[in-house]
């Protein structure tokens, strides 16, 4: 995605206005052009692209606690220090983790989809120039469309989420003794089909999971 960097607004409404020369007549403003308004525009870029920032922290923070709770509950289980029955506990957590995730995920592509389809083409419009804030357009018409880049995404992200609960359902179901143990593997059911539906339908609109 385009970053602002450390360029100031002013020098970027300075450069987006014409005052830097590039030999391109497509890089000329008109000269009716306000300076204002670029910067308005350029203010509320910034702005959300700080938003995108922040939620892809928190999508390694989401990773990260789910890594922890899966690697700490298999390694008690295996190392028969609690009951194996703490594994119905993986499709729950790991499920609703995944779900937040997803959340974040989805916050980010609506954010990057108003940022193409709503700041671009005003910046654009301003400064005479179809290139500028064009890394939005390009991950969506060629980066997240390239086989290798969707199909990886796709991957990582079932590796890291769904197959969890769906491995841990399938482990614990011969262990259901109590009906609240059939309460909790049937809501961890319900939870990871939930994830998955929600995946297989933003994965069908090329959605950049990791």
């Amino acid at each position: 995605m385009y970053d602002a960097g450390t360029i100031s607004p002013m020098k970027q409404i300075d450069a987006l206005a014409g005052t830097a020369t590039s030999g391109s007549p497509r890089n000329v403003a008109p000269a009716s052009t306000d300076p204002s308004a670029i910067g308005v525009v350029l203010t509320e870029f910034t702005a959300l692209r700080n938003e995108i920032d922040n939620l892809a922290s928190a999508h390694r923070t989401m990773i990260n606690l789910n890594l922890t709770v899966v690697v700490a509950v298999i390694g008690l289980v295996l190392a028969n220090r609690v009951d194996q029955h703490l594994l119905l506990a993986l499709p729950l957590a790991s499920a609703a983790i995944g779900l937040v995730y997803q959340w974040y995920v989805l916050h980010a592509k609506n954010i990057g989809d108003y940022i193409d389809q709503t700041l671009r083409p005003l910046l654009a419009e301003y400064t005479n120039d179809d290139r500028v804030l064009a890394w939005e357009h390009q991950l969506r018409t060629t980066v997240y469309r390239r086989r290798g880049s969707a199909i990886a995404g796709q991957l990582s992200y079932i590796l890291l989420f769904p197959s969890v609960p769906v491995v841990s359902l399938v482990a614990t179901v011969h262990i259901l003794d109590t009906p609240w143990y059939w309460v909790a593997w049937c809501t961890g059911v319900v939870l990871s089909v939930a994830q998955l539906t929600i995946w297989w339908v933003q994965a069908r609109h090329w959605v950049c999971w990791t």
